[in-house]
Order: structure tokens, then sequence, then C-alpha cells
């Protein structure tokens, strides 16, 4: 045990590496039963598919997640794997649902209309 004092009668070498044994986590053996359920990718097309229909959504989504993630590798940004293709499906889901009402809003906008007679002397 470490003595914190003023006083100079403790030496601490840091220098010098423990000969002992290593310690290990004792939850290590755990993280590896973890790792065995996650859904790195789906076996097959069909299996998105399958996935999506049960999602009650249309199968082109399903191709456009499925083709996409086998381009680039079912990774997330290129550098992440994806853990669970799942998740990232319903993420998908959501994501599109987004783009859609966007989109619908921005058809509803006419944001080129113009009026021909100016009033040049009113504020923005």
């Amino acid at each position: 045990m470490l003595k914190f004092e003023t006083t100079s009668g403790q030496a601490l070498d840091l220098g010098v590496p423990n000969q002992g044994q290593a310690l290990v986590p004792s939850n290590k053996h755990i993280q590896t039963i973890e790792n065995s359920y996650k859904l790195p990718q789906p076996k097959n097309e069909n299996e998105v598919l399958d996935f999506f229909k049960k999602e009650e959504w249309p199968e082109i989504e399903a191709q456009k997640f499925y083709n996409h993630y086998c381009a680039i590798g079912w990774k997330i940004g290129g550098k992440i794997k994806i853990e669970n293709w799942q998740a990232s499906a319903k993420n998908w889901i959501l994501k599109s649902e987004e783009l859609k009402t966007e989109k619908e809003v921005s058809q509803n906008q006419d944001n080129l209309h113009t009026v021909r007679n100016k009033n040049y002397n009113q504020p923005l």
C-alpha cells in the first residue's frame, strides 16, 4: 500500500516492471460469449426481404438497403463494421420516412415565387 505523506520515507520506482502474473479481467470470458449473438450481416438478400416484409416496408427499400451495404462491405461510414444489421435496417426505415416527409414539404413550397412589382423601400 502506498503512503501519501509529505515525508520522503517511501520511494516508488515505476521503471521496474511487475514480476508477478498479469491480471486478466474477470469478465473477459463473458465478452466472447456476448459477441456470439451479434448479426454482422445477413446470410442473403432473402433474409433482408423477409425482415422488411415483417416491418411492412416495400421490397424496393429492402433491395436498396441490401445493395448499399453489400457495396460498402457491411460497414458504417466505411470504417466501423455493422454489429447488428437489423438495427441498421430499422435506422434505414426511419431515415427513409424522414426523407419522404421532407420531400413532400419541399414540393408544397414554392421557393422561387417572385413578384414583378417589388417595393425596394420595405426592409427585408
